[in-house]
């Protein structure tokens, strides 16, 4: 029997919780049922670094957009996929690219939103999305705040959208007391001071000013905190300047950059916090509850999915600025509190957000439309029984 074959589509494999999704597939799939390959929008090398796999390029520039449906069609037509993937608003023309290339499975998956569409869609992109909707066998999104705010711009019942939710690998991100050792003496702090940490990339929509904020206040109070800033982007340079016009973050603030080693600088934080104004299911708020850190998020898309407020972890609004800085001072303050929260979010992520619950949900979608779709190209050659019946598929 034939290898399944998957193309996933991507605006372009960098750094990101979409591409982070991607690789997580692409590793992790069995290699006996998948064959998996990546179409990627921007230019570069065509193969991945990190995980080997083969890259179509389609050649744009990072910061150029353009018509994409045609060349798509035809990589598609060339590569005769079973499944095609797209992801998010950047790689939506994919759906009906490989509708008219007669792909015999097409997934449309939505991940998070930018900062220009945190309250609407502008009405072409919600017209377009609409009829991807209907072109796609299976469309869904990572977390149950995304699907209704996409039910809510499509005018459509939340039921035709679905929910496959991100997981992590709790091997690869769990509590390293000596690697925390060697990490906090790196950044020379004392077993005193309480480092507070975040990860992502360094864009508006993580609000990283919001969580300056918070500890520039606590720090003019007397508080021992040192703030690590893991990730890049480009709000780098402004973030850095912001920094630096705060003489009470000057000397408090290490802007690590983006690094492969996340999961050690992880261990080096006392506490994490993801001051994001929207997400999707954030990878590093999960990457930083498996570490057993005492995780604090914003209340906004899926973190309110996956923290218990006051069990896992603490919820504040976006952009509450008092309400981070007091959530910070009682954690500093409490460090059995700090040590209570990070055990029990552990446990969660262990128990609902496992790379392996995620595996297999993609598996089981992948493989039942697939299945079906040979199923119904039988029937119409008239090679199914006149009774045959299969049980109705999940997705």
């Amino acid at each position: 029997m034939s290898r399944i074959k998957i193309l996933h589509v991507v605006r372009n494999l960098g750094t990101g919780g979409t591409e982070e999704g991607v690789r997580k597939l692409l590793t992790g799939l069995d290699q006996s049922i998948f064959e998996q390959l990546v179409c990627a929008v921007v230019a570069g090398p065509t193969t991945d670094p990190i995980t080997g796999a083969r890259i179509v390029r389609l050649g744009l520039e990072p910061d150029q957009s353009g018509f994409l449906l045609p060349s798509l069609f035809r990589v598609f037509r060339r590569e005769q996929p079973d499944v095609v993937h797209s992801r998010n608003w950047a790689t939506i023309e994919a759906v009906p690219a490989a509708r008219l290339a007669r792909v015999p499975a097409l997934v449309h998956s939505e991940h998070g939103l930018d900062v220009t569409t945190i309250r609407t869609q502008p009405w072409r992109r919600r017209a377009f999305r609409r009829m991807c909707l209907e072109w796609a066998d299976c469309t869904f999104a990572v977390c149950n705040g995304l699907r209704s705010y996409y039910a809510r711009q499509l005018v459509v019942s939340p039921e035709r959208l679905h929910v496959i939710r991100n997981g992590v690998d709790t091997d690869r991100f769990r509590p390293d007391g000596m690697v925390r050792a060697v990490l906090r003496q790196r950044l020379q702090v004392s077993p005193s001071t309480m480092v507070v940490g975040t990860v992502s990339r360094l864009d508006p929509i993580k609000d990283h000013r919001t969580l300056f904020g918070a500890v520039e206040r606590l720090v003019s109070r007397g508080l021992d905190l040192c703030l690590v800033i893991v990730g890049d982007g480009p709000e780098r340079g402004r973030l850095q300047s912001d920094v630096q016009a705060r003489p009470m973050l000057r000397g408090k603030t290490v802007f690590v950059g983006e690094v492969n080693n996340v999961p050690e600088w992880l261990n080096s934080f006392d506490v994490f916090v993801l001051p994001s104004l929207s997400e999707g299911l954030s990878n590093t708020l999960l990457e930083a509850m498996a570490t057993e850190l005492a995780t604090i998020a914003t209340r906004v898309g899926g973190n309110c999915e996956v923290i218990e407020h006051q069990h896992s972890g603490l919820l504040f609004e976006a952009g509450d600025v008092d309400g981070l800085a007091d959530i910070l001072k009682n954690l500093a303050a409490d460090c059995v509190r700090r040590a209570l929260l990070a055990k029990n979010g552990r446990e969660r992520i262990q128990s609902e957000f496992s790379l392996q619950r995620m595996l297999l949900d993609y598996t089981g979608l992948y493989r039942q439309l697939t299945s079906r779709k040979t199923l119904a190209t039988a029937a119409l050659s008239g090679s199914l029984r006149a009774d045959g019946a299969t049980e109705d598929p999940k997705y």
